[in-house]
């Protein structure tokens, strides 16, 4: 998987929150015969660079100049032909170039959820939700400096060639086109057969989440509660005939454990919330590119493989202020770790290219605010029991992720 789809799939997929966010504190638990309709929206800043490896905050606008250092790795025929280009020469070699190309990059997403809940008991409430994404991704190419090809054909014409070997090489220099934009994206498409560069963009729904709390405790000033669900697949997978795709299902079923914990003071004025869960990704066969270089994303050959995504872990710990009975004020610290995937694959090239840069976490801080009229509805002074809460969310530091802020809004239905 090119590096520009891994970390927008690391950090798009799961956008939507599942419904167990959706009481007033992470251990709560609907009582029996209520339900409850969530409708999540988010919105992100446009994405226009990633976190690296180093948790570096980089462009994703990329500029490289393709010069013989540089061509000479994609494959062993063209690392013959400069070999023998040296050979003829080693300062036109030195020379040679085909430009250098400016790659500028943004992707975009929104994101819908929803989600429905049903106390089943007073301690146990079921529940499912599923996400619709929206997601655009742009490339654009522009040469920033001309190709250094007609200098080494002038250079060439005074040169003669004693093999047969220098002879073709000789001969082929002298017929390569002149490079432009259109060339590479010739390349992209008529080559390597992927679909063409430039603007893309999609709807479709995510995996869908169901589960399912279990709520251990009974006193009102703390709390303790269990989770489990599954995620299945309903999701669209990678497309791996085009470098822009990002899919927004992961294509496999996974399974999930989590536990939360609570505990408030000053009568619910001031309440502390710490959430976990751990992730299985199940392995499925995948029909990706068979990259053998992370340098080069790039390949024209098809293979179906085992994957399996890497296990997560995400955290969150929260701290609400309820002033009111209808208003409240919170701030979160989350945590998501992914481990590294891993594919079936005796070719060590293609397994090292493939799982490289697939291991990533994130660290986020955010801030909200909430309005209940769940006392009010209690109190008979209004007619509906409903919650709203507005936040905003913005990256504090990650690895192998897309950099972007992220504002949700939250409804909630009682009935």
């Amino acid at each position: 998987m090119p590096p520009m789809k891994n970390f927008l799939q690391m950090s798009l997929i799961g956008l939507i929150a599942s419904t167990t966010q959706v009481l007033g504190a992470s251990y709560d638990t609907l009582p029996k015969g209520v339900n409850l309709a969530v409708f999540k929206q988010v919105f992100t800043s446009k994405i226009t660079s990633k976190y690296d490896t180093n948790s570096q905050d980089e462009s994703l606008s990329l500029k490289e100049n393709f010069n013989s250092n540089k061509l000479e790795n994609i494959s062993t025929i063209i690392k013959s032909y400069f070999n023998e280009l040296k050979g003829i020469s080693p300062d036109i070699y030195n020379q040679f170039s085909l430009g250098e190309f400016k790659a500028e990059a943004y992707a975009e997403a929104t994101a819908q959820g929803l989600g429905f809940a049903h106390g089943l008991t007073d301690h146990l409430t079921v529940y499912a939700s599923i996400p619709i994404y929206h997601l655009k991704t742009n490339v654009t190419f522009r040469q920033s400096q001309a190709s250094s090809l007609a200098a080494i054909k002038n250079s060439l014409a005074n040169i003669e060639t004693t093999t047969a070997d220098a002879t073709f090489v000789r001969q082929l220099t002298m017929q390569l086109p002149e490079t432009n934009e259109q060339l590479l994206q010739s390349l992209v498409v008529n080559f390597y057969g992927y679909k063409a560069l430039g603007k893309w963009e999609k709807d479709s729904l995510g995996d869908t989440e169901i589960g399912a709390i279990y709520r251990l405790t009974d006193t009102a000033d703390k709390g303790l509660a269990l989770g489990a669900g599954t995620v299945l697949p309903t999701g669209e997978v990678d497309d791996p005939d085009s470098l822009q795709d990002v899919p927004t299902g992961d294509g496999q079923f996974d399974v999930y454990l989590e536990s939360m914990a609570g505990i408030n003071f000053f009568e619910g004025e001031l309440q502390f919330d710490i959430k976990t869960r751990y992730t299985y990704q199940i392995s499925s066969t995948k029909v990706m590119r068979k990259v053998d270089d992370s340098n080069l994303p790039l390949s024209r050959s098809k293979i179906a493989l085992i994957e399996k995504l890497g296990n997560k872990i995400d955290s969150t710990f929260t701290i609400t202020y309820n002033p009111t009975i209808w208003l409240n004020v919170n701030s979160s610290l989350i945590y998501n770790q992914t481990a590294a995937s891993n594919y079936d694959t005796q070719e060590t090239n293609v397994k090292t290219a493939l799982e490289s840069n697939t291991a990533g976490d994130s660290e986020w801080g955010k801030i909200g605010v909430g309005f209940s009229s769940v006392e009010l509805y209690k109190r008979k002074k209004i007619e509906a029991p409903f919650e709203i809460n507005i936040s905003a969310q913005k990256l504090l530091n990650a690895t192998n992720s897309a950099n972007y802020n992220r504002y949700d809004l939250d409804f909630k239905l009682y009935f």
